[in-house]
C-alpha cells in the first residue's frame, strides 16, 4: 500500500512546494463561516459561490467514495520593483506570468502518473483500477482553505489567507480527493502560529474589505473589483485603487509572515518575463480595440479574466488616479 510519505515524496519530486493529506469530514466552523459570508452578501455577483454550498463543504458529495483528500501548495512569491514608471498599472504577484491554473495542471497530471507508477510496482495491495483520483486546482466547488488548514499547511489568516509558517501566504492551492486511504496530517503536529492581536491587514485595507476576522466583503475588494466585478467601479473605491491594474497584494504585503517568510518562487513561468509583467501600460492597454488585440496581450495570463472591458476600465482608473496625484 502506497504509504502518506511516499506520497508526499512524490509531491515534492514533482516540483510542489507543499504537500499535505486530510480526511474527508466536514468541517463545520468553515462551514458555518462560509454560509455566513454567503447570508451577507460578501460575495457580491458570484453567484456561483451559493450554487454550490453543499458540494463545498462536503468532499462526499464530489466523491461519494473518497478516503483522502491530498492538498498540494506552489509559491508564487517574487519581488516587487522599487518604483512603478509613469503611466503603468500595477498586477498583483500571482498574475504576471502564465496562468498558474495551467502551469498546476500539468504538475498535477505528472503527480498523478508519478502515484500510478508507484502502484503498480506495490506487489501487495490494491487493484490499480479500483483507485480514483478528482482534482482542481482553484476553481473547484471546494473550501480549500479549510482543508488545507486540516491538512496541516498553515493557519487562516485576518485577511482569509491560509498562511503557512515557511512561505507566508504567498501561494496557490490545489486539491486531490481520492478513494486512496492515506495517513492524515494533524495540526497540532503542524503549527504555523497565528495572528494574535495583529491588524495590520485591517489597518491597511485601502478599502475597509476586512469587514471581520476572516471575513471579506468582496464588494469592496480591490481584487474582486478589478477582477471579477462586471459593472462600473464607483468613484471612492476607485480612488483607493490607486495604480493597482489587476489584483491587489495591499493586506499580504503588511502581513509579518510575509515579511519574514517571502522565498522568491522556483517555478519559471509565473515570473513577469513569462507573461504581462509586473506592470502594463495603460495607454497601451486604452488603444486596444478588439478581443484580438486584447488577447494577443493576454492570451495565456489570468489578465483574460476581467476581458476587454474590465481590463480598459481599470486602466482608465489608474491614469485618473494618476493625474489626481500631479494635481495634489
Amino acid at each position: 500500500m502506497i504509504t502518506a510519505d511516499e506520497i508526499k515524496k512524490m509531491a515534492r519530486q514533482t516540483g510542489f512546494d507543499l504537500c499535505g493529506i486530510t480526511t474527508p469530514e466536514e468541517v463545520p466552523e468553515d462551514a458555518e463561516r462560509y454560509r455566513e459570508w454567503l447570508e451577507k452578501g460578501y460575495h457580491a455577483d458570484m453567484a456561483w459561490m451559493a450554487a454550490s454550498q453543499q458540494r463545498r463543504i462536503a468532499p462526499k458529495s464530489l466523491m461519494d467514495t473518497v478516503q483522502s483528500i491530498i492538498m498540494l501548495g506552489v509559491n508564487y512569491y517574487q519581488p516587487d520593483s522599487e518604483q512603478i514608471p509613469a503611466g503603468r498599472g500595477r498586477v498583483s504577484r500571482y498574475a504576471r506570468g502564465r496562468d498558474y491554473h495551467k502551469l498546476i495542471a500539468r504538475m498535477i497530471k505528472t503527480f498523478l502518473v508519478r502515484i500510478e507508477k508507484a502502484m503498480d510496482r506495490d506487489a501487495v495491495v490494491q487493484e490499480k483500477d479500483s483507485v480514483r483520483f478528482k482534482w482542481w486546482v482553484d476553481y473547484g466547488p471546494f473550501l480549500e482553505r479549510a482543508y488545507a488548514r486540516k491538512a496541516g499547511m498553515g493557519f487562516v489568516g485576518k485577511n482569509s489567507m491560509l498562511i503557512n509558517k515557511d512561505f507566508g501566504s504567498w501561494f496557490f492551492l490545489a486539491e486531490i480527493v481520492t478513494t486512496l486511504e492515506l495517513e492524515p496530517d494533524t495540526v497540532p503536529d503542524n503549527f504555523h502560529g497565528s495572528c494574535g492581536r495583529c491588524t495590520r491587514c485591517i489597518e491597511a485595507c485601502p478599502t475597509g474589505a476586512i469587514v471581520e476576522d476572516g471575513l471579506i466583503d468582496s464588494k469592496r475588494c480591490l481584487s474582486y473589483l478589478t477582477i471579477e466585478h462586471k459593472g462600473a467601479i464607483g468613484k471612492d473605491l476607485a480612488e483607493a485603487a490607486g495604480d493597482i491594474l489587476f489584483g491587489c497584494d495591499i493586506c499580504q504585503e503588511v502581513c509579518p509572515y510575509n515579511i519574514k517568510r517571502a522565498v522568491p518562487t522556483k517555478h519559471k513561468q509565473l515570473l513577469p518575463e513569462y507573461g504581462v509583467g509586473e506592470y502594463v501600460d495603460c495607454e497601451k492597454i486604452l488603444s486596444l480595440e478588439s478581443d484580438e488585440q486584447f488577447l494577443k496581450l493576454t492570451a495565456g495570463t489570468p489578465l483574460t479574466r476581467p476581458k476587454l472591458y474590465g481590463l480598459k476600465r481599470n486602466a482608465e482608473i489608474v491614469l485618473e488616479n494618476a493625474e489626481q496625484d500631479n494635481m495634489e
